[in-house]
C-alpha cells in the first residue's frame, strides 16, 4: 500500500499543478462529446435501451476521446521531466497519438475479452498486465504487440500492486458516476440533456486523474526496471547503480 498511496500523491501533485491546462484539454474533445451523447440519449435512443446508449458512449471515447487521454499523458510526462506542458502541445502530441493509441486500445480489447471468456480469470489478470500500455504508447511512440508487450514488462512482479491501484481508481470512477447519475434521479428537474452532458463532464474531468495515476505508475516502474537493468551492466562500488535516463521526451 505505501507504493499506491506514493503513486496517488504523484498523480495528485500533477493534477492539481496542471488542473488548468488538463481541464482545458478534457473540455475542448469531451464537451462536443458529452453533448452530442446526452442529445442523443435524450432524443433518438429509446430510454430502456442502456445497451446501444454505451455502445455509442464507448465509440465516442476509442474514436475521439482518446486524444484527449494522450493528451493528459503528455502533459503528466512533461511536467514529470521538468518541461513546460502547453496546451498546443497537448493537443498536438494526443492527435499524433491517435492511430497507435487506437491500434493499442483495439488489441488490448481483444485480449482481455478472450481471456474473460476463459473464465474470467485470465481477463482479470491480462486487464492487470496491460493496464500500462497507453502510456507507453504516447511516451514511447509504439503500438500494438510492442505496447502490450513494454506493460508485460513493467508490470512483471507487480501484478498486486496494479491490481490495487486499479481497485483504488475504480472506486474513485464508480463514485463519479454516481455523482453523475444521482441528480436525475433525486432531483427531476435536473433530468435534462445539458444538465447530464454536464455531469459528464465532470465525470471526464475526474477520469483525467486516473490517467495520471496510471502514467505515475508507468514512470514508476520504467525508472526502477531501467535502474535494475543499469545495475546488472554497470554495477559500483557497494553495489549501488548510477542513474538512468526515463524514456525519450515527446515532441
Amino acid at each position: 500500500m505505501p507504493m499506491i498511496t506514493l503513486l496517488l500523491r504523484q498523480a495528485w501533485d500533477l493534477y492539481r499543478r496542471h488542473f488548468g491546462l488538463i481541464a482545458a484539454v478534457v473540455v475542448v474533445i469531451w464537451l462536443p462529446l458529452d453533448l452530442l451523447s446526452s442529445y442523443m440519449d435524450f432524443f433518438v435512443f429509446d430510454p430502456e435501451d442502456f445497451r446501444r446508449s454505451f455502445r455509442f458512449s464507448q465509440f465516442l471515447d476509442n474514436f475521439v476521446g482518446i486524444i484527449a487521454t494522450a493528451g493528459v499523458i503528455s502533459i503528466g510526462y512533461s511536467a514529470s521531466l521538468g518541461s513546460q506542458p502547453s496546451f498546443g502541445s497537448a493537443l498536438s502530441v494526443g492527435a499524433s497519438s491517435w492511430g497507435r493509441m487506437w491500434w493499442t486500445r483495439f488489441l488490448t480489447g481483444l485480449a482481455i475479452i478472450f481471456g474473460l471468456l476463459l473464465l474470467i480469470i485470465p481477463g482479470v489478470y491480462l486487464f492487470v498486465r496491460l493496464a500500462l500500455v497507453e502510456p507507453v504508447a504516447v511516451c514511447e511512440r509504439v503500438s500494438g504487440p510492442d505496447a502490450l508487450r513494454r506493460s508485460f514488462e513493467l508490470t512483471e512482479g507487480r501484478f498486486w500492486q496494479v491490481f490495487c491501484l486499479g481497485l483504488v481508481l475504480g472506486g474513485v470512477m464508480i463514485a463519479a458516476v454516481v455523482c453523475v447519475v444521482l441528480p436525475s434521479i433525486l432531483i427531476p428537474a435536473a433530468d435534462h440533456w445539458l444538465i447530464d452532458a454536464a455531469t459528464s463532464l465532470l465525470a471526464d474531468l475526474v477520469g483525467a486523474y486516473g490517467t495520471l495515476c496510471v502514467l505515475c505508475a508507468y514512470l514508476s516502474f520504467s525508472e526502477v526496471q531501467g535502474l535494475a537493468e543499469l545495475g546488472r551492466e554497470t554495477p559500483l562500488a557497494g553495489g549501488l547503480a548510477m542513474p538512468t535516463e526515463m524514456p525519450p521526451v515527446l515532441s
